[in-house]
């Protein structure tokens, strides 16, 4: 293939060109014929077509007002770019463009020249400038979302951005003229994102989720890596030294690690501050070695006990992290966006709370005097950029990608709208009986994709759903089964994977790990299957030996044998990642918006609003509604504790509970529709004290409910709630009533968390959002995509940038 490569710097300006550039020579050695569009600059090169390079640029230099209004004028939308860019194609007519940095020195002008060629467009993503003018999502050295839907305005308010005024200024009109002339949505085939919070944070803006794929950057080996560390060995950081990479939180924990070396690798405009607070704070044990690079750099990763990277912002990847797995170094870094990604727990690294020295101090500590299990780590990540990160399995998909958008350049007429599938949901009860998340996420997703024009056929159990052929526009097949706890799914699954087998279906879908052993037969028709997993089954304590045993076969089938996974947490996606060397797709369930409505089923059922705590659930042990109850015998209140749901064959549990019945303490069966609405909107607080989920879909509608939530603190939980909500325990019903107390005596608080919980859904996990990864998951299974709009041919002009806003 003839690739044409664009990207502002020409030579390893940082570890985006490092990457580009090892990504070009791959490239090159498969035979593949690349050039490289840029800004012409001494320190690269030579390149074929470096005559029509964009001339050398410098934001910085001292100008006139005159020449600045220029430069302005240029990183906006530069017409000479376009004519030197018009000119390569020309010459060089690529079969795909792979366009990574392009802003301010090539601008986004060159994005319409390539459309106007018909040239099918990789945007490579290695900042979050798509979402945030000043590129990195941070002000003021924190995290910042302000910018979210588009509302630029806030780089310059909030003064984010480390330049002027003027220069914020620049940056947010360069992206409202964009956004209005919608160049990105027009002139970009496909967006291509280094790892999956990348993806999400695009798509929590809007960004459609079927144009944006992800694949992780490559790591090369090192060979140093077989040796271990001395004893005396000191951590490292490298990297750029500025303030968002969090230096300061780095310094101060050493201040209580005398015994331990640290080595800082980089330069930057913070370095004169760092080493000032260093000898403020009598930090003898700090060294700064400068800016290092190549051999010398990999000699300081090989030497290093581990590697440390406290950023308080948000990274699109982390390319620190796969160098230090490369020399089996482990690490040590805040828990913000892809660093969950990349750093398995415990197994790889360790993650802290962003911000939090004191932790950062433990962290370091634990593992720099266990220098085995440092090892152990350090193997572990060097395992992984193996198994994940290889430049061979690196190549293999991009090229798969190119050939798939140079093909769909190649087709005559008009691009056809989205393809309509024929999709089976398998492994449920059905739908409009209420039972558990799985039924409720068959009919959220099933009537979202049914709305889109696809067919969805739901396998529903006879005894559960109703004798209809329609429901909310999901077509229903009703299949007996033998109704006991251990043959009810299995009959059932056996049953409609034979007869999804001879219908006529793009997908079955399989939902759960017991149905998952099924999912490779469909596949012997030439169908293709997929699997959401919801949670490991086979820990939940209603099963015995034998059937715990089937459930845990069902847990390597469902990442085995269909063509896709899907699982609704980070912790789970990190489970599969560690035990089987694979990576399912991480996406969540999802919710809608709940507001109070009419008070009806509340009297009937002795409740007074706002005035009584609330699970909501299946009766089942793991889910722990007997620890809530000793919990809320604890208190002194007259606030009610009300659980609502059912059993799942655990009825020697249900009549435990039932025993706590009373005025005080109220059980009710399954609840749904209006009478959901009301129960859930009109709470105090909701609990969820299980030791087991996947991600609770009652725990998300009590958000997306704007209810104060109380969890325990499993890690499915946490990474719901943490900063929107509040934790206890595991298991202790002490520390639960703990909680409870506080927050029944400061109503201040349960305000504030029910806001944040509210936020947290309405940013992640409303369900169109999430149907849209879903149906985009789909479409990459079976090699197909919505195809990107075709340039205009009436295109706007910069100079028309006003009429069109």
């Amino acid at each position: 293939m003839r690739i044409l490569f664009c990207n502002k710097y020409n030579f390893p300006f940082s570890g985006t060109e490092v990457y580009l550039f090892e990504l070009m020579d791959l490239l090159r050695a498969k035979g593949h014929v690349v050039e490289l569009f840029s800004m012409a600059d001494p320190r690269g090169g030579p390149w074929q077509y470096q005559q029509d390079f964009v001339p050398h640029l410098d934001f910085k230099s001292e100008r006139t007002l005159w020449q600045q209004a220029g430069l302005a004028g240029h990183a906006i939308y530069s017409i000479d770019a376009r004519k030197r860019l018009k000119r390569v194609l020309d010459d060089f007519r690529p079969d795909v463009a792979h366009v990574r940095n392009v802003y301010h020195h090539l601008s986004p002008s060159i994005l319409w020249e390539l459309g106007a060629q018909h040239i099918p467009v990789l945007y490579h993503l290695n900042d979050f400038k798509l979402i945030c003018p000043s590129y990195n999502l941070v002000a003021h050295d924190a995290v910042c979302d302000r910018c979210r839907d588009g509302h630029f305005w806030h780089a310059i308010t909030s003064h984010c951005y480390p330049g002027s005024t003027a220069a914020a200024a620049v940056l947010t009109a360069e992206a409202y003229v964009h956004k209005w002339l919608r160049t990105y949505q027009r002139c970009v085939t496909r967006f291509l994102a280094p790892s999956r919070f990348v993806r999400d944070k695009l798509v929590e803006n809007g960004w459609p989720a079927h144009r944006i794929d992800v694949l992780y950057h490559f790591q090369k080996l090192s060979p140093s890596a077989l040796h271990p560390p001395r004893e005396d060995a000191p951590i490292l950081y490298f990297g750029r030294l500025s303030p968002e990479k969090g230096l300061v939180d780095l310094l101060r924990a050493m201040q209580r690690l005398p015994r331990v070396r640290l080595q800082v690798a980089g330069e930057g405009p913070q370095k004169s501050e760092l080493e000032t607070l260093a000898r403020q704070l009598g930090l003898a044990n700090v060294e700064f070695v400068g800016h290092c690079e190549g051999a010398e750099l990999n000699q300081l990763i090989a030497s290093a006990r581990f590697t440390v990277l406290p950023s308080h912002a948000y990274e699109t990847l982390g390319k620190t992290i796969l160098e230090s797995y490369a020399h089996s170094r482990p690490v040590i870094s805040t828990d913000l966006g892809s660093r969950r990604e990349l750093i398995i727990e415990e197994k790889t690294g360790l993650l802290y709370r962003s911000g939090d020295w004191q932790q950062l101090a433990q962290e370091i500590e634990f593992l720099y005097f266990q220098p085995g299990l440092a090892v152990r780590m350090g193997d572990a990540g060097r395992e992984l950029v193996r198994t994940r990160h290889s430049p061979g399995a690196h190549y293999k998909a991009l090229l798969q990608l190119y050939e798939q958008l140079a093909a769909s350049h190649r087709r005559t007429g008009t691009p056809a709208t989205a393809p309509k599938l024929r999709i089976a949901f398998i492994g449920g009860r059905g739908v409009i009986s209420k039972y558990s998340g799985i039924e409720t996420y068959y009919e959220e997703v099933g009537k979202r994709l049914a709305e889109r024009g696809h067919h969805v056929t739901a396998y529903c159990r006879d005894y559960f759903t109703p004798d209809v052929e329609d429901h909310e526009g999901i077509h229903i097949q009703r299949l007996p089964t033998i109704r006991t706890k251990h043959l009810d799914t299995l009959v059932h699954t056996a049953l409609s994977t034979a007869h999804a087998m001879l219908g006529h279906y793009d997908i079955v879908h399989y939902h759960t790990l017991g149905p998952s052993l099924f999912s490779f037969l469909p596949r012997l028709c030439g169908k293709k299957t997929v699997v959401t997993v919801q949670g490991l089954d086979w820990q939940r304590k209603k099963w015995g030996r034998l059937a715990a045993a089937l459930l845990r076969l069902g847990e390597y089938s469902a990442i085995t044998f269909p063509n896709a996974t899907m699982v609704v947490s980070r912790t789970l996606q990190n489970y599969f990642l560690e035990r089987y060397s694979l990576m399912p797709a991480f996406i969540p369930n999802g919710t809608h918006l709940r507001e109070p409505g009419p008070i009806q089923h509340l009297p009937a059922w002795g409740l007074n609003p706002d005035h009584y705590i609330l699970f909501l659930g299946r009766f089942s042990p793991e889910k722990n509604c007997h620890l809530l109850i000793q919990a809320y015998q604890k208190l002194i209140t007259d606030a009610k504790l009300v659980l609502a749901g059912g059993s799942s064959y655990s009825d020697p549990y249900v009549e435990t509970l039932r025993r706590f019945e009373s005025d005080r303490i109220r059980l009710l069966n399954w609840v749904s529709g209006d009478a959901l609405d009301e129960l859930l909107t009109h709470a105090m607080i909701f609990v969820l004290p299980s030791d087991l989920e996947g991600l609770s879909l009652a725990l998300l509608d009590a958000m997306a409910a704007r209810i104060c939530v109380v969890t325990s603190d499993i890690s499915e939980n946490r990474e719901v709630v943490e900063g929107a909500g509040f934790i206890f325990r595991r298991g202790d019903p002490v520390d639960l009533a703990r909680v409870l107390r506080n927050l029944l005596e400061h109503p201040e608080l349960r305000e504030q968390a029910a806001h944040a919980a509210q936020e947290r859904a309405r940013e992640r996990y409303l369900w169109p959002r999430i149907v849209d990864q879903i149906e985009a998951e789909y479409l990459r299974v079976l090699g197909l995509s919505q195809p990107a709009a075709q340039p205009d041919s009436k295109e706007p002009s910069p100079s028309s940038s006003s009429q069109a806003a």
